[in-house]
């Protein structure tokens, strides 16, 4: 897109507020990491007291600009592409990542940003359903659905190509 149509720049990340640092919290599911320092249940039990240090440590790395390297710590797991397949083979198994809490939260915080910048400059890609609020694999399949219908109605020709690009990943070296 034509830079000059955004009405900002997004140099520097802002700090964010309780109330912000809360709801990432909570929206984040009781998940626990074994990385983690408590258990998430635990840490919702003591929001009250931790909410101002957890804040204070996502601050610190978005006005840093920085990840902490033990943000970056992950336990991963294997977990078999499906079932039907061969349990003893490694290559039939992907790695599955679970982060700290604490990353998530700044993950979160991070992602916000980012998304409010794109839509307050209009730089969303207007066919992208990933990670847009309201926009899913199913209102993705039923634009392709409406678009085809529509071609139809107008008595054009309709081709579809579709790729399954999931073993594509299976040439990753994780």
């Amino acid at each position: 897109p034509d830079l000059s149509c955004c009405q900002s720049e997004l140099t520097d990340f802002c700090t964010v507020n309780t109330n912000d640092i809360r709801q990432y919290l909570v929206s984040s599911g009781v998940k626990t990491c074994a990385l983690d320092p408590l258990p998430s249940m635990l840490l919702r039990e003591c929001l009250h007291t931790l909410l101002p240090v957890i804040k204070r440590i996502v601050n610190l790395s978005l006005t840093a600009g920085n990840v902490p390297r033990h943000f970056k710590e992950a336990m991963v797991r294997p977990k078999i592409k499906k079932d039907s397949l061969d349990h003893q083979l490694f290559s039939q198994f992907r790695p599955i990542s679970n982060l700290k809490l604490l990353s998530k939260v700044t993950e979160k915080a991070v992602g916000c940003q980012v998304t409010d910048y794109l839509n307050s400059n209009g730089l969303q890609e207007m066919f992208q359903s990933t990670y847009k609020v309201a926009h899913s694999t199913e209102t993705a399949l039923l634009k392709v659905q409406s678009a085809i219908l529509n071609a139809i109605d107008k008595q054009e020709r309709v081709v579809l190509l579709l790729l399954d690009l999931l073993a594509a990943f299976d040439t990753v070296d994780h």
